[in-house]
């Protein structure tokens, strides 16, 4: 991606989150790569620049990442990169941009940050209206409701965990009537298609789920990928993963009281494959979206305590389950416990339990 910023040309390589300031030299012979061209080669075309100088350059490009070879693992990535992301470069930048790879900030940090941007700003107003229209009032329900909104009206998020140990079946139970097969169906066009609890644009559920499993009875601590097909848990690592929860999820340290973590991730093709515009890369916000609600209704009627977080170091898990980012990779994580103690309503910190990576800086 390229722009100008204060004057200067940008170009920035999304997928390695570099960002660099170049010339007019730097910018002609990008433009002289766009096809695979040996260092020879460019430098016979450069008649004007001495053969070192042309060198020199392509070396500094090649090694600030700007510039890759072709038997290189960099441009197998980008063949894959090509081939399942059918979507234009909207939606590549936007995924790769937004990753986080830092712990979140310090107490101090979001102080300062609330002290430049919002202390003393109004805020936008939480209603909007249209006091001169007619309106109508709602009943908001009879007095006798049905199990289902009373679930509605206890959900809340829960970061206060007290690590004791969920059942086997509370387990089963999450991962069933969240991310598990309720139907399947055959069609003509598709052939067999999913039915869940929660929506999926398509049909095409590209979300997988991984279960970072810290206290569950009768499933030992480690990393397992939840099998939708069999309704089971596949173990990948096995070992004490509560320390690394915290590293995973930039610092979050009550994420190490979950008695379960689970991340999702999208596989790129089932989507890609369908649906070829970059509007479709919002469908898998929107599905981690529906699974999480989903999932924090389920642990409420199941009279546990639970949370999503949207701010984790994403090559970090990705690294960690073995992932590309490019062919599968992370969007979203939720966890469960046992509360600590009965929560209503946001918590006292500043930013209510939000900690997260804020730019600090202009």
């Amino acid at each position: 991606m390229m722009y100008f910023r204060r004057e200067h040309l940008i170009a920035e390589n999304y997928m390695r989150r570099q960002t660099f300031r170049i010339d007019l030299n730097a910018m002609m012979l990008l433009s002289y790569f766009s096809n695979w061209r040996t260092a020879s080669e460019a430098s016979e075309r450069l008649s004007g620049y001495t053969r070192e100088s042309v060198f020199h350059t392509i070396q500094n490009l090649r090694d600030s990442g700007l510039l890759i070879t072709k038997d290189s693992s960099e441009n197998k990535l980008e063949n894959k990169f090509g081939k399942e992301w059918q979507w234009p470069t909207a939606s590549r930048y936007y995924h790769f941009s937004t990753k986080i790879d830092d712990p979140h900030n310090s107490t101090e940090e979001i102080n300062r940050y609330y002290d430049k941007y919002l202390k003393g700003r109004r805020q936008p107003p939480i209603y909007k209206s249209y006091p001169r229209q007619p309106n109508i009032e709602l009943v908001k329900g009879p007095d006798r409701e049905a199990p289902f909104f009373a679930t509605l009206r206890r959900r809340h998020s829960t970061r206060e965990l007290s690590g004791k140990p969920i059942s086997f079946n509370e387990m089963s139970r999450l991962a069933y009537y969240t991310w598990g097969r309720i139907a399947s169906y055959k069609t003509r066009e598709f052939g067999e298609l999913l039915h869940k609890t929660s929506p999926s644009a398509g049909a095409r559920h590209p979300i997988e789920t991984y279960a970072i499993v810290n206290n569950v009875s009768r499933i030992e601590p480690g990393i397992y990928h939840y099998s939708v097909k069999d309704h089971s848990l596949e173990l990948l690592k096995a070992g004490d993963f509560r320390e690394r929860c915290i590293t995973l999820t930039a610092g979050h340290s009550w994420t190490r009281n979950a008695s379960a973590l689970f991340i999702m991730t999208a596989v790129v093709a089932r989507t890609a494959w369908k649906y070829r515009v970059p509007r479709v890369y919002r469908a898998f916000l929107l599905d981690a979206g529906h699974l999480s609600q989903s999932f924090l209704l389920v642990a409420t009627a199941l009279g546990l305590g639970s949370f999503c977080i949207g701010i984790f170091r994403d090559n970090l898990i990705e690294k960690e389950l073995n992932l590309d980012g490019v062919s599968e990779t992370v969007l979203f994580a939720v966890g469960v416990g046992h509360p600590l103690r009965s929560q209503r309503g946001p918590g006292k910190n500043l930013l209510h339990g939000h900690p997260q990576t804020l730019p600090l800086e202009d």
